[in-house]
């Protein structure tokens, strides 16, 4: 596509594009200024090893080695694997749905922090307020706290045995993001650009049926060209008589 020729058309179909581009820039400004926002706020947990009992602890504590150790996630060979399956709870469609049940954002994300390792787990909440993001990052802390003890509780494992979390950072404030917005004004310049091309489209169209009625109007006035022959009037009807009679 030639761009000089493109802004010959635009130009030449310029009061077809300009309600168009108007009607974009509009558009594109409203949704930037007064659009819906979004705020993040994010809350990280540090996993600590459960304190399991040594043989030395045992000799001078004999009632240690009453406790239930069974705890099932001491027994991979993966330490991040408790973090995982807490991490796959949290993201599952119910945790949405309550969230929504709940009044708060269903926008979220629960994955392994900094270098993704599984003993920092990290907790973003997404609101269209601040309040909202800072309620939904905080409900979803304490669903990450209950969820980690369930899993490790279910033979009945005593607290020594379990893997316990630690808050690293607090969800304290909530940041704008900008991006959310941009992408929507991106979405509107584009319908813009669509929206442009269709009035010049519109535009030639107009010059279409204009040069085709031109066209007709021409044919039909030069010379040559098939005319019905009028009726005759009451004028001519008596010279018409006088021939016959003649």
């Amino acid at each position: 596509m030639d761009p000089t020729a493109v802004l010959k058309s635009l130009w030449r179909y310029r009061w077809y594009v300009l309600p168009a581009v108007l009607i974009t820039i509009g558009v594109a400004l409203y949704v930037f200024m007064l659009g819906p926002r979004a705020y993040e706020s994010t809350i990280s947990y540090a996993l600590v090893n459960p304190d399991v009992p040594t043989e030395a602890d045992i000799e001078r504590d004999p009632g240690l080695a009453q406790l239930n150790g069974d705890n099932p996630y001491l027994r991979s060979t993966d330490p991040n694997l408790v973090a995982n399956v807490v991490i796959t709870r949290l993201n599952a469609p119910a945790t949405g749905e309550y969230l929504e049940d709940v009044g708060l954002s269903s926008d979220y994300e629960v994955s392994p922090g900094v270098g993704g390792s599984g003993f920092i787990v990290q907790i973003t909440g997404v609101g269209s307020s601040r309040a909202q993001s800072l309620a939904t990052s905080r409900t979803l802390g304490e669903m990450f706290e209950s969820e980690l003890q369930t899993i490790q509780t279910v033979n009945g494992a005593d607290e020594r045995f379990l893997f316990t979390s630690i808050v690293v950072a607090q969800p304290d404030r909530a940041t704008e993001q900008f991006a959310s917005r941009l992408r929507s004004v991106i979405v509107v310049l584009i319908g813009g650009v669509i929206l442009v091309f269709g009035a010049v489209s519109i535009g030639r169209g107009v010059d279409a049926v204009r040069a085709r009625r031109a066209l007709q109007a021409a044919a039909a006035a030069a010379p040559g060209s098939r005319v019905d022959d009028p009726e005759p009037g009451d004028d001519e009807l008596p010279r018409i008589g006088r021939k016959r009679a003649g």
